[in-house]
């Protein structure tokens, strides 16, 4: 008997590696992923699901979509719910000055997340921005949306948003804006030096040099220390961000 959810799910990627085809098309796919913004979404069944409302569930079936209508000039995808939820409490659809999606994974993103990702950015053709921690971790799930996961990799071409790019939290930020920190584990500098030895790291010198300063530093900070008043990420660092066109 198979036990344990960690063994289950190797099993079915196993399944899916020998037959050569994603989890979705085994009908096995979580759906947890969040999303927010003027978009609208018509599913094959007839039903609208308008996103406007916050705590909107990803559809769960993305091949059943057959429309989208959204006026949004960006999206932004935001690794952690309590950040996605702050960002909401802080009114930011109106702080910054276009309309745009906002999207979370909660986490490391399901396979669900990450198909609905690609299929906006590829039907729309907007700029995709992610949002993560400044830690090996976060900038592991940054990764993950850009370029796909090593488990994944026979599936990586229908999930990878490969223009995506990375908004911060930067680990040379944590210095910049005096960002509450603490010293990375040793199991989190291993993941360091595994990240850095990743293929696709020869052409994002941007993101080695940023992985570079996080080993040398061996400092790591979440977003939530960001919040250093109540609208900080809203109306300070967001929109800086943006303005400058500080992201890689």
């Amino acid at each position: 008997m198979i036990s344990g959810q960690g063994v289950v799910d190797r099993a079915i990627n196993l399944v899916s590696c020998l037959l050569d085809v994603g989890m979705w098309a085994l009908n096995i796919i979580a759906q947890k992923g969040l999303i927010f913004g003027n978009l609208k979404i018509m599913l094959s069944s007839g039903e609208t699901i308008n996103c406007n409302v916050p705590g909107t569930l990803i559809p769960q079936d993305i091949n059943d979509i057959v429309e989208i209508h959204s006026d949004a000039y960006f999206i932004l995808v935001v690794e952690k719910e309590a950040i996605f939820q702050k960002l909401l409490e802080e009114d930011i659809p109106n702080k910054l000055t276009r309309p745009f999606i906002m999207i979370t994974g909660k986490g490391f993103p399901d396979l669900n997340t990450q198909l609905f990702l690609r299929k906006l950015w590829i039907i729309m053709s907007i700029p995709v921005f992610i949002l993560v921690d400044a830690d090996p971790h976060g900038i592991n799930i940054m990764l993950n949306y850009r370029f796909g996961s090593v488990a994944n990799a026979h599936v990586s071409h229908h999930l990878a948003v490969p223009k995506a790019r990375w908004l911060g939290l930067f680990p040379s930020e944590i210095t910049t804006f005096n960002v509450k920190n603490q010293a990375m584990s040793s199991n989190e500098q291993k993941m360091v030096e595994k990240l850095l030895k990743t293929p696709y790291m020869e052409d994002n010198p941007g993101i080695v040099e940023e992985l570079k300063i996080l080993k040398q530093n061996n400092l790591k900070a979440g977003l939530e220390g960001l919040i250093k008043t109540d609208l900080f990420l809203s109306q300070k660092y967001l929109p800086y961000k943006f303005l400058h066109q500080k992201f890689i």
